[in-house]
């Protein structure tokens, strides 16, 4: 697939993106949206459905929206909070000493670049890709593996791992075209293209999809 045609593609799926019940678009009206909220609960979505994480979000955020609230409610009360989401134990931990960086290193606040985010222990580019995007409007796209799956399901890139998808990325899209990606092609791969029993026959870009059923 070439880039034009994969540009054509996103402007459909965009144009259809209204029209998905998506857990990813729940987050939005979940509860208030910071650069902090927005961070810790990306820490707690790895390995956990995001029906799960929105859950343990709302728990955890009504207890405590900012890193010093966070400090004063423990990691005890953290855990408590955010069960069963994957490894919450050590999530809890995580969120707390991500919490003690921000206000040691940072003032409270939720750093605005990339090389800030990951010399925090516990932010991987991933984490500090949505956080840029969804907080700050950063033209970047995290690649996880709904992005990684779609995007060499259209043959748009030849690629093993999302790490590879990610610096592939680079060479088919310019960085206007990069933001709002995740969030399109996850919404898009929890609703249509669903890794078991894809909805082909409703799928807007079901013409230029090699492997459409």
């Amino acid at each position: 697939m070439s880039p034009e045609t994969l540009r054509r593609c996103l402007d459909l799926l965009r144009a259809d993106y209204p029209n998905w019940d998506a857990p990813a678009k729940r987050f939005e009206k979940a509860y208030q949206r910071t650069p902090y909220t927005i961070l810790i609960s990306t820490l707690l979505s790895f390995q956990t459905r995001d029906e799960v994480t929105l859950e343990a979000g709302r728990r955890l955020f009504a207890l405590a929206q900012t890193p010093q609230a966070m400090l004063e409610l423990g990691e005890a009360r953290i855990a408590e909070a955010i069960y069963p989401v994957g490894f919450w134990r050590k999530k809890a931990a995580s969120v707390l000493e991500v919490s003690r960086v921000l206000l040691e290193r940072h003032g409270g606040e939720v750093p605005q670049t990339l090389e800030e985010l990951t010399a925090i222990k516990g932010i991987g580019p991933k984490t500090a890709k949505i956080v840029l995007e969804n907080a700050y409007g950063a033209e970047v796209a995290a690649v996880d593996t709904h992005v990684h799956r779609i995007l060499n399901l259209l043959g748009a890139v030849e690629t093993s791992t999302p790490e590879a998808t990610d610096r592939a990325l680079g060479t088919l899209l310019e960085p206007a075209e990069l933001r709002g990606l995740n969030k399109l092609l996850v919404s898009f791969g929890q609703t249509l293209c669903r890794p078991r029993h894809p909805d082909c026959i409703c799928c807007p870009i079901r013409s230029c999809c090699p492997n459409a059923k």
